[in-house]
């Protein structure tokens, strides 16, 4: 799947690797939420000086194909944080967050593409179980 479609309207869905990816973006600001504290200043500047940059990125699509080639962009973050231990590390939080806050900027005015519907369940229907050898 590509990453680099530009729909011809602003009212396209998104694929699901793009809201997978917006997702991930959520789950990524809700951590840092919960880590808030005064050991995150640093991280809640990275999320700033990051969102002021993406602030170049004028169509909510632009910024899947920004964060797929966020080099760039998490080398700043990692100037300015510290970096932790693997469970405790905030980057990619960060990145993820900076990415969200823009989203959100964007779509702000309704302008933005529909977002996928979550995926139901993937039961078997029970006539069509696999079922046990004896």
């Amino acid at each position: 799947m590509s990453l680099a479609h530009t729909p011809a309207s602003t009212n396209d869905r998104l694929t699901r690797v793009q809201q997978l990816t917006l997702n991930t973006w959520r789950l990524a600001a809700a951590k840092l939420e919960r880590e808030q504290q005064s050991e995150t200043a640093l991280e809640q500047a990275a999320v700033h000086a990051l969102l002021a940059i993406l602030r170049d990125v004028r169509v909510p699509w632009e910024l899947f194909v920004r964060h797929a080639h966020a080099g760039p962009d998490f080398v700043l973050i990692r100037s300015l944080v510290q970096k932790r231990t693997r469970e405790e590390d905030l980057a990619h939080d960060v990145l993820d967050t900076a990415f969200l806050l823009r989203w959100n900027e964007l779509v702000a005015d309704g302008s933005g593409p529909e977002e996928l519907p979550p995926l139901g369940s993937t039961r078997v229907p029970p006539d069509c179980a696999p079922r046990a050898s004896h």
